[in-house]
């Protein structure tokens, strides 16, 4: 992912499905349908990848986002990885964001006051969750 995002690009889709793996040495990422430059201008659509691996700001329907969400994604594949099973197997998008609040705990408008504007613009409030 390194590579990707150092050359001026992120993927938009990481799944496990997306990782290709050859040993313990070879790792590639395939499928970059969804893929675009780092320097490309947003409005980005709001869907992208699979909504397990989705960040929270794609699931409150940000349109200016970046590389940064393929981070997200891959921590999320890490977790599954070592747990055997999803960390955030949401059924809806609304339910996908309440069982990031539940492990993460729920943000303060001071930490992430982009998220509370995006939340806002569509009228979700943030369920109060202990980190």
């Amino acid at each position: 992912m390194t590579y990707m995002h150092k050359n001026g690009f992120f993927h938009r889709d990481m799944k496990p499905e997306n990782i290709m793996c050859n040993g313990i040495e070879l790792v590639k990422i395939a499928d970059f349908g969804l893929a675009r430059e780092v320097r490309s201008r947003p409005p980005f659509t709001d869907y992208v990848s699979t909504r397990w691996y989705r960040a929270p700001e794609i699931l409150l329907r940000s349109t200016n986002y970046n590389s940064p969400i393929d981070l997200w994604a891959l921590g999320c594949i890490m977790a599954e990885l070592y747990m055997l099973r999803p960390l955030f197997p949401g059924t809806s998008e609304l339910d996908q964001i309440f069982k990031i609040l539940t492990i993460m705990g729920t943000p303060t408008q001071e930490e992430w006051s982009e998220g509370y504007r995006l939340a806002a613009a569509m009228n979700f409030r943030f369920q109060q969750c202990q980190d």
